[in-house]
């Protein structure tokens, strides 16, 4: 392991000091302008979908504002839950969202989107999807310095 201390680069802070809702800020806008694909940054479904996952994992991670598409997700998935009858859980929702996502010829917009109910109904799901949430979010920490 080595240490850049030459141009002041801090553990953690490779883009500088972007703070939870920069991030977020920032990875929405990526998204925007990735989906709509009109200029330099252009998205596929799958690109969009996982830019979604993590701009979802920042979400939450910003918390305020920005946790409102993690409670609509939750919502929804809670609607299915009950709307369907039987024992649907969480992890039966992620898995329905990643078989969508991939299984699904998408546009890039809906891939976004399902992208961003992804990163909180993985946290929700628990087992497999949470181990993915939790390094999500700490390989986040650790590039971004956003915890």
């Amino acid at each position: 392991m080595f240490t850049l201390a030459a141009a002041g680069i801090q553990s953690g802070q490779v883009l500088g000091s972007l703070g939870a809702s920069g991030a977020a800020l920032a990875a929405t806008v990526f998204l925007v302008l990735g989906v709509k694909g009109k200029h330099k940054i252009k998205l596929d479904a799958d690109q969009a979908a996982i830019v979604g996952l993590i701009a979802g994992t920042l979400y939450a991670t910003a918390a305020s504002v920005w946790s409102t598409p993690g409670s609509i997700a939750k919502g929804m998935a809670a609607a299915v839950q009950s709307g369907i009858g039987g024992n649907v859980g969480m992890g039966a929702i992620a898995l329905v969202i990643v078989l969508v996502i991939y299984g699904m010829k998408l546009k890039p917009r809906t891939a976004a989107l399902f992208g961003i109910a992804a990163a909180s109904i993985f946290a929700a799901a628990g087992g497999l999807w949470g181990i993915v949430s939790t390094f999500l979010a700490s390989g986040l920490n650790q590039v971004l310095g956003v915890a």
